[in-house]
């Protein structure tokens, strides 16, 4: 049984863009600027969202129930949709599941958000047989099987009795899957941001926090948030080595060892310059 993924959200997503496109909307999705993303999300707000793409649009734009919600939908800074439009036009593939359940709700692609479609996995036939096989250790050779077979059982007992029965191999099984996977394998599916590094994570209990992307092994590994001062070195054969975001309420830099986003806001990092070094840093 394969795993569901956050590459499969965005492979899902991806496609209904394309369609998407052609649409009735496609006079705001043919270009996704962030101001013709802004626009559409402020046409949908309009035209009437659900509870539940509501709660997408609250997250997403950090909206409270102090004011206008369509006011701060407006108000709302758009670099904080440039990086959607850069994964709709192919330009990256780094972006926050907050920002995936938001282009889900501007392709209308269901199910959403990513919680319901990881959770969409069914399978039929369990009333039937139901089977199930266990690795006994990530990686071996050895396999330990529990089946249970249900057919003639099913037939002795009466129709209540079935259903009873059912259920209790079902629970069984379940119970037992969930156990031998968190004992037994790592569901490592995703990267969280923690103070200055990404790491690797079980989206299941990460998922309620804002800095979740999917995993991405070359940023596991490289991408790091760090402290420079004049003396440090910038450039390596004329390549930059760092690349930075602006603070603008502390009038500073936040530098990074990687391009991508920004782990806390999704704004794309430029790469550092020497005009910003003389600006920001040299003058302290």
């Amino acid at each position: 049984m394969n795993k569901i993924t956050l590459e499969d959200y965005k492979k899902a997503i991806k496609a209904s863009y394309e369609e998407a496109k052609k649409g009735q909307y496609s006079t705001f999705l043919q270009n996704p600027s962030p101001a013709e993303l802004k626009n559409f999300c402020l046409l949908l707000f309009d035209k009437g969202i659900s509870k539940q793409d509501q709660e997408i649009f609250d997250l997403f734009f950090e909206l409270d129930d102090k004011s206008s919600k369509r006011k701060q939908i407006e108000l709302a800074k758009i670099d904080r949709l440039r990086p959607i439009g850069n994964f709709l036009r192919g330009r990256t593939e780094n972006t926050r599941t907050l920002s995936l359940d938001l282009m889900a709700v501007l392709v209308d692609f269901n199910p959403r958000p990513f919680r319901k479609f990881i959770g969409g996995d069914k399978r039929e036939g369990a009333n039937i047989v139901v089977e199930s096989t266990f690795l006994k250790e990530e990686g071996s050779s050895e396999e330990s099987e529990i089946k249970f077979t249900v057919i003639e059982e099913l037939k002795k007992e009466s129709s209540s009795k079935k259903w009873v029965l059912v259920a209790m191999v079902l629970l069984f099984v379940i119970l037992l899957s969930y156990g031998v996977k968190k004992t037994f394998f790592s569901n490592k599916n995703c990267m969280v941001w923690v103070n200055n590094h990404y790491e690797a994570a079980d989206y299941d209990e990460v998922k309620d926090s804002l800095a979740v992307i999917v995993y991405n092994q070359s940023l596991l590994d490289n991408f790091k948030k760090v402290t420079v001062c004049d003396t440090t070195t910038f450039f390596k054969n004329g390549k930059p080595l760092f690349w930075y975001a602006k603070v603008l309420h502390k009038n500073d830099l936040e530098c990074f060892t990687h391009p991508g986003l920004h782990p806390e806001t999704g704004v794309t990092l430029k790469p550092i310059s020497e005009y910003m070094i003389a600006k920001y840093i040299r003058k302290k």
